[in-house]
């Protein structure tokens, strides 16, 4: 075994110490089944157990092992190619991250409050925080008593949180990322999930980060920012301002909207191609602006059985924005995925673009199928996106940026 596997093994064996870990991410060019193993000590029959419990797109496995059958199914889950190791225990986080030729960059912190080795055998769930946890950010927004139980009324606040920091942590660029990464929040609001990034960044990949709410509301940007004080979080910072007036020097690595209204994603979205972001994602909210093009533009006729309806017409307008603004970030080199970020039932708008920049050999293609797709697109419809608009190009040449 190597050294940093060394290092993991030991202190996933340390009985006395030992709260839990987590093995994420792929490593480049290797294939595995699993997206996630968590690891933490159970009591079965009175017996000190190792649970495994490894987590697919669908469904967990939860298998419990004890004393030597337990070390080698960890040496063999340590032979998997997961690329980034975060372990909890009562003296120390350890965080691992494997770079693209597999040197481990290892960060080591004292544990400033030792969290109880907690021995119940309750299944393990898919998040990346979990209740009883000691999460002094969580404390601090108002989610999550002093007990580290969740609060009744913000539990799918908590839900949330876990459902954007899963998203984050299925994107193995993130963890190769030059230091400091940059993050900016738009349309940030209370800052429950800027906040959540930066803590994702910062203790939990054990990464120097500089992260950035921007909202227009000046009251939120203060009390955001005496919450970042009070956490001692300087990484962390609050600005009032427009979205599409908004400077970065130098640019972020990542630009984040969660339920920006109408064309606030697009602006969004257009900041982040400008500044050739590697990561860019939005959950869009209001579909305003392509809705009134479609209603003042004859529709095709194929499509007068469900424009006929008034919440259809809506609906459809809704997916169209989207696969326009999918498109878009195509033909701009990156790799989009259309995810459902939360449940319908806390929110119907809950679709989520996730888009990750690739390099020029590998976006040619990429680029040449979205362009032919967008230029069907908006033929067929006979509407110009406001995304393509912000970007002042045409859908020939927009890849090439504004």
């Amino acid at each position: 075994m190597t050294e940093y596997q060394d290092t993991i093994r030991d202190a996933v064996l340390d009985e006395a110490n030992f709260v839990r870990a987590t093995f994420s991410g792929r490593q480049r060019g290797k294939e595995m089944g699993w997206e996630r193993l968590e690891l933490r000590p159970v009591e079965v029959k009175g017996q000190r157990h190792l649970q495994f419990s490894f987590f697919d797109a669908r469904q967990n496995i939860v298998k419990n092992y004890v004393g030597e059958t337990a070390v080698t199914h960890l040496t063999t889950a340590l032979n998997l190619p997961f690329r980034n190791f975060h372990i909890i225990s009562q003296t120390e986080t350890i965080q691992i991250n494997l770079s693209k030729k597999g040197k481990p960059i290892i960060n080591r912190k004292p544990t400033e409050t030792p969290q109880p080795v907690q021995l119940g055998h309750d299944r393990a769930k898919n998040t990346i925080l979990s209740e009883g946890e000691d999460i002094p950010f969580l404390k601090v927004m108002g989610v999550m008593r002093a007990d580290g139980r969740i609060k009744a009324n913000h539990r799918s606040k908590f839900q949330q949180i876990n459902a954007f920091l899963k998203i984050l942590a299925e994107i193995d660029e993130i963890a190769a990322l030059p230091e400091p990464v940059r993050l900016i929040d738009f349309g940030c609001g209370n800052a429950y999930l800027t906040f959540a990034a930066y803590h994702y960044l910062v203790n939990i990949l054990g990464k120097q980060a500089v992260v950035v709410g921007v909202d227009g509301q000046e009251s939120l940007i203060a009390r955001n920012q005496q919450r970042a004080q009070a956490l001692g979080w300087d990484g962390l910072t609050f600005a009032q301002g427009l979205i599409i007036d908004y400077q970065a020097d130098p640019p972020p690595n990542i630009v984040v909207a969660l339920h920006a209204c109408d064309t606030a994603t697009d602006d969004t979205l257009a900041q982040g191609i400008r500044w050739q972001s590697q990561v860019i994602i939005a959950a869009p909210c209001c579909h305003h602006h392509l809705q009134v093009q479609l209603k003042e533009r004859p529709s095709p006729p194929e499509f007068d059985a469900v424009l006929r309806y008034g919440l259809l017409h809506e609906r459809l307008g809704d997916i169209l924005t989207d696969a326009f603004r999918a498109a878009i970030l195509r033909m701009n080199g990156y790799q989009v995925t259309v995810l459902q970020f939360i449940s319908p039932d806390h929110t119907p708008k809950n679709l989520l673009l996730r888009a990750v920049k690739k390099g020029e050999s590998a976006s040619a293609e990429l680029v040449e199928t979205a362009v032919a797709e967008y230029t069907h697109l908006q033929q067929y419809w006979q509407v110009e996106p406001y995304l393509a608009q912000l970007l002042k190009s045409e859908p020939e040449s927009s890849h090439q940026g504004a």
